[in-house]
């Protein structure tokens, strides 16, 4: 009898660690954005956040950037039309930004994780 408690103990705590390490990582949710243009830095391209609403995300975080304006360089060719409206999942990117020689309005730099449909087009 005492030999099955140490078991049961083990059992359990190889049960919970499993558990603890099988969670899968929320992916960013689908934001609004529509291209504003070109930031100070070739490359780079401002996007204007607007209007999302955190209640639509399932299995997913919405994070800081919830309305206003970002920058990214890694935009898809394809979405780098100005006036361009989309959802784009983003997430902060902290390692790098553009740099800029005059004086510039800085906006939060972002990766695009991936672009989830083109609302509209000025064209």
């Amino acid at each position: 009898m005492k030999l099955l408690q140490p078991v049961k103990f083990l059992f359990t705590a190889c049960c919970l660690l499993l558990l603890g390490c099988s969670e899968i990582t929320p992916e960013p949710a689908c934001v609004q954005a529509q291209v504003i243009g070109l930031d100070c830095q070739n490359g780079w391209y401002v996007l204007h956040l607007t209007g999302n609403d955190s209640r639509t995300a399932t299995r997913a975080y919405i994070g800081q950037l919830q309305e206003g304006f970002v920058t990214t360089d890694n935009l898809p060719e394809a979405y780098r039309e100005p006036g361009l409206t989309l959802t784009v999942a983003l997430e902060l990117n902290t390692d790098y930004s553009p740099v800029c020689t005059a004086v510039n309005m800085m906006y939060p730099t972002v990766r695009v994780k991936k672009v989830c449909s083109v609302v509209a087009s000025l064209r």
